[in-house]
């Protein structure tokens, strides 16, 4: 997904979570998904706003909460929404299905999207869980702090974000596929992991807690006590490799920004480990990575051509980004000088990923429904299918083609397969 600031970028598969809690009980927490001048994930925009603090539901996690928050300074809410708008972060999918279970536990009448896949699977890696734990890190932003380091720190030289050994064949491959297949320089963009093991270190902590909340290096350290050892005991919270941590891929550019710090930070593509393990359990674990690599480098495609802009504000300007990198992934990722993959498998990934209940239609985050989705992925595979099989469109006028076949991807009962768009696709040819 992918954030649509103008400063920085970061677009991403988004899947690291933060909790929603309204104004009352459930209003959602300001620690909204990947960063960036810009980041996309499976999205990227503005952050929501901070949160009021939600009524605990139960005396020990009042106490947590005010025992994690003692060495932070009274502003500390301030100062992280602050850190937020900077960056520019915008909520994926996959956070809303994540924000949706903590809403149903604290107001079951909140849940609004219906149950999928990867609800199913969310659930599955939550059940040993403690709620109220889950919402003091979340409502603390911690859920967050392996992409924020990821960003901020990571390096693919550094072991710390390396690429696991089970990971690390298909992802540089495919990696280096697109690198090669788009037309727009793609070589400085570096490929790294994010762990939800740096959880429990806290020196590495520590510096994501000055980074957000501005204090002091005793305090920052204090603090990252407290949250590491929250972690190392919390039930099901597996030490931070409960695929929670991590659940997310991301695109991060910082071009355009001013800001001196992100401004010098290069551009990166991170996968964390919670995604490759929630692509396995899902039976995705040959072409799932490839898919998603896919979508994520059309991100940087779309950075490098500043595809990010357009006249479209708001819900429709995220839909548009989102369902772009949607048919660019599925272009490059079939196309046979892409990675070939087959279309039926291809879009099993994208039903699996992107059909998530993303019912929030005035949202700034909103990417587009199941079906939108499945569309702007279906018109990518035919248009790749029907196209030239030895050369590849520049990517400029494969944007042109997709703005013009937007508002029939966005249509009511629009169709959803790839044949139904051949007929399109070589019209446009």
């Amino acid at each position: 997904m992918k954030l649509t600031k103008a400063p920085a970028l970061v677009a991403a598969l988004s899947l690291s979570v933060s909790v929603a809690l309204t104004s009352t009980t459930a209003a959602q927490a300001a620690n909204a998904g990947s960063p960036s001048a810009r980041a996309t994930a499976s999205a990227v925009t503005a952050p929501a706003a901070a949160s009021p603090l939600p009524a605990p539901t139960s005396d020990a996690a009042q106490q947590l909460l005010a025992r994690l928050t003692a060495k932070l300074p009274a502003d500390w809410k301030d100062r992280q929404a602050a850190t937020f708008a900077r960056l520019g972060i915008e909520r994926s999918p996959v956070r809303d299905v994540v924000d949706a279970r903590v809403a149903e536990a604290i107001n079951p009448g909140d849940y609004v999207c219906g149950p999928t896949k990867l609800d199913a699977y969310v659930d599955s890696i939550l059940s040993d869980v403690d709620m109220n734990t889950l919402l003091v890190l979340a409502f603390l932003g911690v859920l967050d702090f392996p992409t924020y380091e990821a960003i901020y720190y990571g390096s693919p030289k550094d072991p710390g974000f390396a690429l696991t050994p089970a990971s690390a064949s298909v992802l540089s491959s495919s990696f280096g596929y697109a690198q090669r297949f788009w037309d727009v320089k793609l070589d400085d963009v570096q490929l790294m992991a994010m762990h939800g093991a740096m959880l429990t270190d806290v020196d590495r902590v520590a510096r994501i807690v000055a980074l957000l909340y501005g204090t002091s290096p005793s305090d920052s350290v204090d603090t990252a006590r407290e949250i590491v050892k929250l972690v190392r005991t919390g039930a099901g919270l597996d030490r931070g490799r409960n695929p929670i941590f991590t659940l997310n891929a991301f695109a991060f550019s910082a071009q355009g920004e001013t800001d001196p710090v992100v401004s010098r930070l290069p551009d990166k593509l991170v996968f964390g480990d919670g995604i490759l393990d929630a692509l396995r359990a899902l039976g995705l674990k040959q072409v799932g990575p490839k898919a998603v690599m896919g979508h994520e480098m059309a991100h940087h495609v779309q950075y490098e051509d500043n595809l990010f802009q357009s006249e479209l504000t708001g819900p429709e300007a995220t839909r548009r980004t989102e369902l772009m990198a949607d048919s660019f992934g599925a272009y490059f990722a079939t196309h046979k000088k892409g990675l070939g993959l087959n279309a039926n498998q291809l879009l099993l990934v994208q039903d699996t990923f992107y059909d998530v209940g993303d019912c929030q239609f005035a949202s700034n985050g909103h990417h587009g429904t199941p079906n939108q989705r499945r569309a702007a992925a279906s018109w990518g595979v035919a248009t790749a299918a029907t196209g030239d099989q030895v050369k590849v469109l520049p990517s400029l006028r494969l944007a042109a083609r997709f703005d013009r076949i937007l508002p029939k991807l966005v249509a009511p009962d629009v169709p959803t397969t790839p044949n139904a768009w051949r007929q399109v696709a070589k019209d446009a040819a």
